[in-house]
Protein backbone atom coordinates (compact mmCIF):
# COMPACT_ATOMS: atom_id res chain seq x y z
CA UNK A 1 0.00 0.00 0.00
CA UNK A 2 1.24 3.42 -0.58
CA UNK A 3 2.15 6.00 1.43
CA UNK A 4 -0.96 8.66 2.09
CA UNK A 5 -0.23 12.19 0.63
CA UNK A 6 -0.41 15.25 2.79
CA UNK A 7 -3.02 17.33 2.05
CA UNK A 8 -5.16 14.38 0.61
CA UNK A 9 -7.76 12.79 1.91
CA UNK A 10 -7.37 8.69 2.90
CA UNK A 11 -9.82 7.09 0.64
CA UNK A 12 -12.01 3.87 0.83
CA UNK A 13 -11.15 0.82 -1.24
CA UNK A 14 -14.10 -0.35 -2.92
CA UNK A 15 -15.10 -3.80 -2.55
CA UNK A 16 -15.57 -5.14 -6.14
CA UNK A 17 -16.37 -8.69 -6.14
CA UNK A 18 -16.87 -10.66 -2.93
CA UNK A 19 -16.85 -14.80 -3.02
CA UNK A 20 -18.57 -17.60 -1.21
CA UNK A 21 -16.24 -19.01 1.81
CA UNK A 22 -14.80 -22.84 0.29
CA UNK A 23 -16.53 -23.63 3.97
CA UNK A 24 -19.89 -22.57 5.00
CA UNK A 25 -19.36 -19.74 8.28
CA UNK A 26 -21.60 -20.85 11.50
CA UNK A 27 -24.98 -19.48 11.67
CA UNK A 28 -25.85 -20.28 7.89
CA UNK A 29 -27.33 -18.60 6.03
CA UNK A 30 -27.25 -15.17 8.71
CA UNK A 31 -23.24 -15.59 8.19
CA UNK A 32 -23.00 -14.89 4.52
CA UNK A 33 -26.35 -13.00 3.98
CA UNK A 34 -29.29 -10.79 5.68
CA UNK A 35 -31.82 -8.17 4.51
CA UNK A 36 -33.51 -5.35 6.72
CA UNK A 37 -35.69 -2.25 6.20
CA UNK A 38 -33.55 0.79 7.11
CA UNK A 39 -34.26 3.39 9.59
CA UNK A 40 -35.83 6.47 8.94
CA UNK A 41 -32.65 8.38 9.02
CA UNK A 42 -31.63 6.43 5.74
CA UNK A 43 -32.30 7.32 2.08
CA UNK A 44 -33.01 4.02 1.05
CA UNK A 45 -35.61 1.50 2.09
CA UNK A 46 -33.80 -2.06 2.31
CA UNK A 47 -30.44 -3.10 3.70
CA UNK A 48 -28.96 -6.02 2.06
CA UNK A 49 -25.50 -7.61 3.50
CA UNK A 50 -23.67 -10.11 1.62
CA UNK A 51 -20.19 -11.16 3.06
CA UNK A 52 -19.92 -8.36 5.44
CA UNK A 53 -20.35 -5.27 2.89
CA UNK A 54 -23.57 -3.61 3.34
CA UNK A 55 -25.85 -2.45 0.20
CA UNK A 56 -28.26 0.02 0.90
CA UNK A 57 -31.59 -0.30 -1.85
CA UNK A 58 -34.38 1.75 -2.83
CA UNK A 59 -37.23 -0.74 -2.41
CA UNK A 60 -37.56 -0.86 -6.20
CA UNK A 61 -34.28 -2.07 -6.77
CA UNK A 62 -34.39 -4.18 -3.98
CA UNK A 63 -37.50 -5.43 -6.05
CA UNK A 64 -36.13 -5.61 -8.97
CA UNK A 65 -33.18 -7.93 -7.60
CA UNK A 66 -35.67 -10.60 -6.26
CA UNK A 67 -36.97 -10.79 -9.48
CA UNK A 68 -33.54 -10.99 -11.18
CA UNK A 69 -32.50 -13.56 -8.56
CA UNK A 70 -35.54 -15.17 -9.02
CA UNK A 71 -35.30 -15.85 -12.68
CA UNK A 72 -31.87 -17.15 -12.44
CA UNK A 73 -32.73 -19.52 -9.56
CA UNK A 74 -35.32 -21.02 -11.90
CA UNK A 75 -32.77 -21.29 -14.43
CA UNK A 76 -30.45 -22.68 -12.49
CA UNK A 77 -33.00 -25.55 -10.92
CA UNK A 78 -33.56 -26.12 -14.59
CA UNK A 79 -30.50 -27.02 -15.19
CA UNK A 80 -30.23 -29.29 -11.97
CA UNK A 81 -33.35 -31.29 -13.10
CA UNK A 82 -31.64 -32.36 -16.19
CA UNK A 83 -28.60 -33.52 -14.22
CA UNK A 84 -30.40 -35.28 -12.12
CA UNK A 85 -29.20 -33.38 -8.85
CA UNK A 86 -30.98 -31.56 -6.26
CA UNK A 87 -32.72 -27.99 -6.83
CA UNK A 88 -32.48 -25.05 -4.66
Amino acid sequence: MGRVKPGKPHRERLIRETREPEQPLPDWPKSHVSAELTGDDQFECVLVTIHGVEHYLHASTARELQLMLDSKLKEYNGVCEELGVPQV
